[in-house]
């Protein structure tokens, strides 16, 4: 650890929503513990982000300007690429942290339990809308079989995830949909020394701005199929029935417009 390093980065890629951005960063400012920097890494039509983090005067923000030519997990990646801190959050512009304990409580887990490759916290719904099954898996059994992340997201959105700095892996910015089940499953299978703390608590929030908002069902299939395509899941019976679906979706859009 470097001298006077921060202990967090808080990573936060950011696009044209200056109304959750602020929310978040109040739930931060909030926060008991203050030994942070805040990344944000902005691929905004405007000037409203900037213009925003220019008239806070903090001096914990740092921010970056990035134009995401492919996708917007660049503009993910770019965050977590400047971060400077010890462990590192990327954290949704429309997620934010459930009350002002959040970082301490991570802080003392810490502290009792020495380095960890990775963290994952208990998330809540902003829509309530908590699925039953959420609370049905067990954690052990994901490190056991990853693959299991590919049908369910247990583990919900990468505000819940904390990584330390050792971690050198990269979101797949080929990916929108399944970009988040993608990396964890990678970072399962590469690093040992992971924990899920469920009684520490991120707000997973329900912008429509959401890239998941934005994504149409044969997006999904192409994404399954190319997960499997690299081997990464291996569930044979799944991609055949993702084949079917994907041919009986081409057939679908090709009669739609033909008729």
């Amino acid at each position: 650890m470097i001298s006077n390093q921060v202990f967090i980065s808080i990573c936060i890629p950011t696009y044209n929503s200056i109304y959750f951005l602020k929310k978040l960063l109040n739930s931060l400012f909030a926060q008991t513990f203050n030994n942070f920097e805040i990344i944000i890494s902005d691929d905004s039509t405007t000037d409203e982000v900037m213009n925003y983090c220019n008239e806070i005067e903090d001096y914990r923000i740092k921010y970056f300007n990035h134009s995401s030519i492919h996708s917007a997990t660049e503009n993910w990646n770019n965050a977590l690429n400047n971060a400077t801190g010890k462990y590192r959050m990327l954290v949704h512009h429309d997620d934010y942290f459930s009350d002002s304990n959040v970082l301490s409580n991570i802080v003392d887990f810490h502290n009792k339990n020495g380095e960890i490759d990775a963290f994952f916290l208990g998330f809540l719904n902003e829509n309530n809308l908590t699925k039953y099954y959420y609370s049905k898996f067990s954690f052990p059994s994901i490190l056991m079989n990853p693959d299991k992340l590919l049908f369910v997201n247990y583990l919900s959105a990468p505000s819940c995830l904390i990584m330390h700095e050792k971690i050198s892996l990269k979101y797949d910015e080929k990916l929108k949909w399944l970009v988040d089940v993608d990396f964890y499953q990678r970072l399962i299978i590469n690093y040992v020394k992971i924990e899920y703390l469920s009684n520490i608590k991120m707000v997973i929030g329900g912008g429509v701005e959401r890239i998941t908002n934005t994504i149409s069902n044969k997006d999904i299939l192409d994404e399954f199929y190319y997960l499997r395509k690299k081997n990464i899941y291996k569930f044979k019976i799944g991609i055949y029935i993702i084949k079917y679906y994907k041919i009986k979706i081409y057939i679908s859009e090709y009669l739609k417009n033909k008729f």
